[in-house]
Order: C-alpha cells, then structure tokens, then sequence
C-alpha cells in the first residue's frame, strides 16, 4: 500500500503540492478498499510498464495500465482455482476480497468520471459473446454491476461482427482507437474489453508562437528534428543523480502528467526498469515547487502490443494454458465437458497526442477467450527535455496511472 499512506492521511491534495491555482476537490472521502484497489492498480501498472520497456526495448511505448486492470479484472470474475489465483496476484489484489475489489473496481470507475468536469475522462468496458452459447449468469451480472458492463451476444462467424466490435471500441475511444480486432477465430466465444478516452488542457497552456524547431538526442546518440514547445511557470519539481520530474497539471489540477527525464548518462531504460513502487512513491513525495523553464516536444503517435508474452512473465501462465486454465465460473466443467476455456490473446492498442494546448490519449484493451479441447520571474532550472523519457498520466487523490509512456524518438504521425 505504498500510495495508500498518504491517500489515507490526505485525500483532498498530494504530499508536497504546489502553491498554484487548484480548485480540484475530491468528491468524496476515499474508502480503505479504494485506496487499497489504487494502490494494487498501481504496482500492477508499474511492473507491467516495466515488462512491456523490457520486451520492447529502443522504441516508443504507451500503455494504460488502468485499462488492462479493468480488462483482466472483469476476465477474473470468471476464473477459478489456480488460474484465478495466478490472475489476481499478477493484478496485485491479494489485500482484497473478491466482493471487495470489484466493489472498489467500480466506485473507482465513478470518482474518475466525476474528478475534474475541467477534464474530459470516460470508461467503458463491454462482453461479446458468440451466439448460441450459454454463459453464467452469476459472472455476466457480476461484470454488468462492478464493471458496468454492456454484454451483447452476436454472430461470431459472421465477417460483420468485427467491424461492430471495432466500432464499439472506436466510439468509445472518440475515433482514436481504429481497427484493433483483426480477426474472430474460430475457437474464440468472448471479448472482453476496456476502452478509455482522456483530453486535459494544461492549467498551464504552452503559447504555440514559442515553439521553435529543435534536435532530440536519440538513444545510439544520433539526433532527430523535433518542434520543442516552452513556457515558464511554478511547477511541482523533484532531482536526483539519475532523474528530474516535472509535474504539469490539467484543468483543476486532479490528473496530471509527470515527466520523468533521466540525467543525460542515465539509459532511458535503465530508468524505466528501476520505477517500481517504492521509487514511485519516494519521487511523488519529493516533489516541491520550484520555477521551471520547461521545454517539451510535441509529439503524437499510435502503439499497439499483443501483452500474452508480458502478462505470462508476470506470473499469468496458466490463464493462456489451453489445457489446465479455469474459466469453469464463465462455463461449468459440465457445460465444457471435454472441452476448456482460456485467455488466447490480450490485445492492447492505445493513441496519444502532447502539444501546446494538452494531452488527447485513448487506449483499449481486448482479452479474448478462446474454447479449445482439453488435452507516461526567476527560472533557474531549465528542464529541457531533448533526450528520450517517461511520462505518466495520472489522478493525484486516487494515485491512479492512468497512462505510462516512454518516449525513444517524439515522433509527430499524421492521421
């Protein structure tokens, strides 16, 4: 519960907050399952930001990792023995009952969508079924009532049922999250998905006559033309020998993005690997307001993984074992008979767009479940950010990431 200490001491501001303009107000008093859900919410996050730098080293990276909790969380509703076992550690829920994290799923889901009415923030989450098939229903109202679950049964043979499955996840990503669902195998007889939409303006707006044209040292030391925007302001600060935060804030100051830059003979990924829960909570703690002359590049880009491989070396094997998964709380054994439920992709793709007026970011998460047989005045620190780094996007109160990026070259794509 590395978050929860100082949520539980302060739920209205974080440690060490500015002196800036801050009209955010929590709407409620958090609850200890709240806290405790946040807290799991984020070391899932942070190890699963961990994993995905790991496995794709050198290149540009953004994942929400509320968005793969929520996915996961509504899929483990319905796993059982191991399998569920496995699923919740990798999730990082063993401080919770069952009843008690998908209650804090849920009220979580509210108190983000009613933070900060300067911020524009939805969620939605949904179940596809294959047609002519009976799931329980104990686990579908269990996703309807703590997850808010839309669940609709259709033609999974049918070429058409991708396009609506897209269109759903486009729709609910305000058209940033475009043709993710390839193909509906065969054998697949569910989707579960997430899908999350952001749009924040910074409290403090960069004024677009003062981006110039500049360089961005990339990580084999070559550079690459960037549009470098910048401004000056008070803003939340932390350095050490290896890193510098910046913390810029969105409309009421509730969700912020925090840049994490390394010291210029520290590797990007060297940084990324060494964030983990403690090292979170020591740099959020330790920020204190000072006068920045900030420098950012603009950049917008599209990032899509297949997470089996992350999710497996993060302890989920079993989930993804044709054979010896446990799903029999979606499907019972009789229901199964010789045949078995598993997890046989968890598709991840997100969009994220920083320039002078905010931040735009989307994000989706599909797990597919398969049936097989058994078998992110004065200035005198100049934070120029011309070298690859980290930023976050999160919600002070809760401590919620909501995003994790890591920027190797801050491309700009069209489209």
């Amino acid at each position: 519960m590395i978050l929860a200490a100082w949520l539980a001491c302060d739920q209205s501001t974080g440690p060490n907050e500015p002196d800036e303009p801050d009209h955010s107000v929590l709407p409620r008093p958090l609850t200890t399952a709240e806290i405790e859900l946040a807290s799991s919410a984020d070391r899932f996050g942070l190890k699963l930001f961990r994993e995905v730098v790991r496995q794709d080293a050198n290149k540009n990276v953004f994942i929400s990792p509320l968005s793969v909790s929520m996915a996961l969380g509504m899929t483990a509703n319905g796993a059982a023995g191991p399998t569920l076992d496995s699923m919740r550690a990798t999730l990082e829920l063993a401080g919770l009952t069952e009843e008690e994290s998908n209650a804090a799923y849920n009220s979580l889901i509210q108190l983000l969508l009613e933070a900060d009415p300067k911020v524009q923030f939805d969620l939605a989450n949904s179940i596809w079924t294959k047609e002519g098939m009976t799931f329980l229903a104990d686990f579908l109202q269990h996703c309807k009532d703590y997850f808010d679950a839309e669940v609709r049964s259709e033609d999974f043979t049918d070429p058409a049922t991708v396009g609506l499955i897209n269109s759903w996840i486009e729709e609910r990503t305000n058209g940033k999250i475009k043709n993710m669902l390839d193909q509906i195998p065969a054998e697949a007889v569910m989707y579960l998905i997430n899908a999350i939409y952001f749009k924040g303006t910074w409290m403090y707006e960069f004024d677009p006559a003062k981006t110039v044209d500049d360089q961005f040292t990339l990580v084999d030391g070559s550079t690459a033309p960037i549009h470098m925007m910048k401004q000056e302001a008070d803003l939340l600060y932390y350095g050490d020998e290896q890193v510098q935060l910046v913390d810029l804030p969105y409309g009421d100051g509730l969700f912020r993005m925090t840049v994490v830059l390394p010291r210029a003979d520290v590797h990007v990924d060297s940084v990324a690997a060494m964030i983990t829960p403690d090292t979170w909570a020591n740099w959020i703690g330790q920020l204190d307001t000072s006068g920045i002359a900030l420098e950012l590049p603009r950049f917008k880009f599209q990032y899509k993984l297949l997470m089996n491989d992350v999710l497996k070396a993060l302890g989920m094997t079993v989930a993804f074992d044709e054979n010896n998964a446990d799903f029999t709380r979606m499907m019972t054994r009789e229901q199964l008979g010789a045949l078995n439920l598993f997890i046989s992709r968890v598709l991840h793709q997100s969009f994220v767009q920083v320039d002078e007026e905010g931040t735009e970011a989307a994000a989706a998460t599909i797990v597919e479940i398969s049936l097989t047989s058994t078998g992110g005045g004065g200035y005198p620190r100049i934070f120029r950010v011309d070298r690859p780094f980290v930023f976050v996007i999160r919600e002070r109160t809760s401590g919620t990431l909501l995003f994790m990026g890591k920027i190797a070259e801050p491309v700009w794509e069209e489209g």
